[in-house]
C-alpha cells in the first residue's frame, strides 16, 4: 500500500534534510543485530544502518524504483531489498529492530505498528521518526503529521510502550523507541 503524501523529492535535496548520523546515534541503532526498514526510499538510512549494525538490514518498499536505487547504492553491504507490501503480507522476517521512519502519516499507522511488533524478536524495539509538528521545508500536511502522543497511542494498540521520551532530532525531526509491554 502506497502511503499518502509520501512522494520523494530530488535525492540530493532529500538527503540535505536529515542528519542521518545524529538520528542513528540518538536512537541507538548500532546496538541491534538484524533490522527491518519500512520504506527504503533512496537508501538514505539503509546504507548507514547496514554499516552500523552487526547483522542484516531487510528493507521493504512498494515502489520498485526505490528498491532498484537502493540495490545499486548498497552493493556489497548486508542489505536485502524486498519489493513487498508489508501492510498486506507483513515483514516476513524476525529482527531486533524495525524502523518506521517518516511513514506514520499513512491511513493505518496502528496497523504499521502491529506489523512491526510482530516482526520483533524478544527484547526488540520499534524505532520511529517523523517530521516535527510545525513549519518544515518538507513533510506531510500538518493535518496528518503525527505528534509524539499519537505515536504512543498507536503503538499501544500493538502492545508496545515507549522507551523513554521523544528524542529531538534536529533540524526537523523527532524520534521515539517502543518495546513490547
Amino acid at each position: 500500500m502506497k502511503i499518502r503524501d509520501s512522494g520523494m523529492p530530488d535525492e540530493a535535496y532529500w538527503e540535505t534534510l536529515l542528519d542521518v548520523p545524529l538520528i542513528l546515534q540518538r536512537l541507538g541503532v548500532a546496538r541491534f543485530r538484524d533490522v527491518a526498514e519500512l520504506g527504503c526510499g533512496y537508501g538514505t538510512f539503509s546504507l548507514p544502518v547496514a554499516r552500523a549494525i552487526a547483522g542484516t538490514l531487510y528493507t521493504f518498499d512498494v515502489d520498485p524504483t526505490m528498491i532498484a536505487r537502493t540495490r545499486v547504492r548498497s552493493a556489497g553491504l548486508p542489505i536485502v531489498c524486498d519489493h513487498r507490501d508489508v501492510m498486506e503480507h507483513g515483514f516476513g522476517v524476525e529482527v531486533d529492530a524495525v524502523l518506521l521512519f517518516n511513514i506514520l502519516h499513512g491511513e493505518s499507522p496502528a496497523a504499521l505498528f502491529r506489523h512491526a511488533a510482530s516482526a520483533l524478536r524478544d527484547g526488540g524495539q520499534v524505532l520511529a521518526i517523523h517530521w516535527q509538528h510545525g513549519p518544515t521545508p518538507r513533510g506531510p500536511d500538518l493535518e496528518i503529521r503525527p505528534r509524539p502522543e499519537q505515536l504512543i497511542a498507536w503503538a499501544a494498540e500493538a502492545n508496545l510502550k515507549p522507551v523513554g521520551d521523544a528524542i529531538m532530532l534536529p533540524p526537523w525531526h523527532y524520534g521515539m523507541r517502543f518495546a513490547r509491554d
